[in-house]
Parts: structure tokens; sequence; C-alpha cells
């Protein structure tokens, strides 16, 4: 009797795929997944250092902004501590200032302190607090500087850069010099 008419017969059917077939598919599967995993770790590494790099220029432009707007219309600007401390006076505010680097706490970086009278300039240190705030920043980011000095109303700063706070990547970004001129300076 014909298939087509016996309904209690089974058809076969060829089409389909062995074992074998299966398998293979499944090996080249797991060698494409084990290839994948193996580059998600290099490409976070590789994503967080350019967000490091960016990081760091956005937190050392800040850094120069806040510096150019503090002692661009100082007056009275004293080098002291080997360049390590810049003394003013701000009109705007009517307030003496200082900056300086803390090197108690390096991992502080520029440090930026107002006072209600000149009387109390040699009190430096705990009352400190960051030029750029935190929440300007990164919270793992600082910025140095070697010394600063000021010479025919231009305030000069060598070696700006932005370290890791825990130590382990310094120079991040860097200058060499950055200068500023005192538009009040006579």
């Amino acid at each position: 009797m014909d298939e087509e008419k016996n309904p209690l017969k089974k058809k076969r059917n060829n089409a389909g795929f062995t074992l074998a077939e299966t398998l293979m598919a499944m090996l080249i599967m797991l060698m494409v997944t084990a290839i994948v995993a193996a580059g998600i770790p290099v490409a976070r590494n590789a994503y967080e250092g350019v967000v490091l790099a960016s990081n760091s220029e956005l937190l050392l432009s800040t850094t120069l902004s806040a510096l150019r707007n503090e002692l661009g219309t100082a007056k009275n600007i004293e080098c002291k501590d080997g360049g390590k401390e810049i003394r003013y006076y701000n009109p705007s505010a009517k307030i003496t200032s200082c900056i300086f680097l803390n090197d108690e706490k390096a991992t502080e970086g520029i440090q930026f302190q107002r006072y209600a009278a000149a009387d109390i300039l040699g009190n430096k240190g705990a009352e400190g607090n960051r030029l750029v705030t935190w929440a300007a920043s990164n919270k793992n980011l600082y910025v140095t500087y070697r010394s600063a000095s000021f010479s025919n109303g231009i305030v000069t700063f060598t070696d700006i850069s932005v370290n890791m706070e825990d130590g382990s990547r310094t120079d991040l970004a860097t200058r060499d010099s950055y200068s500023i001129r005192v538009l009040s300076y006579e």
C-alpha cells in the first residue's frame, strides 16, 4: 500500500541535524562566547583609561579656571614658602585669601583659604579647603604644582599635574607652566 493511502504508516523525514552537527555547532558557539568573554575585561580597562584621562583633563582645566578667577583681579600678591603659598587681597570679596600646596596631606592637592582679617594669615592647615570642590572633581583625583612666582603682574605656576589619591598613577594630565596676568597690577 502507498504511504499516501495508509495514514497509520509514518513518513520517514530525513531533514534535520545529526548529533555530530549539533555538537559541532555548540562547540563553535562555545568558542565564540569564550573569545567575547575574554575581550570584555580588555574593553572595560580601555574604557576606564579613557574616562580617567578625560576626568583628569577636566579637573586640570577646572583648576586652572579657578586659579584664573581667584588671581585675575587680586591685589598685594605675595609668594611665600618657596612658591608653595600665594597670599593676596581679593577686592571683589574684600577679603584676604591664600592658595597653597598642602605638603602635610599631599593627596589634598591645591588648598584654598579665605581670611576674615589679615592677622590670621599664618594659620593655614586645618582651615584649608580644596580649590576645586569634591563636587566639581572626581573624588580620587587631585591637582598639585611645584612652585608659583609673581613678577611684573604675572603669576606663574610650574609643573601642574593631576594625580590619583591612592598614589597609583601620577601625572595623568600636566602643564609645564601656567601664567595668569593680574588685571589690577599697577
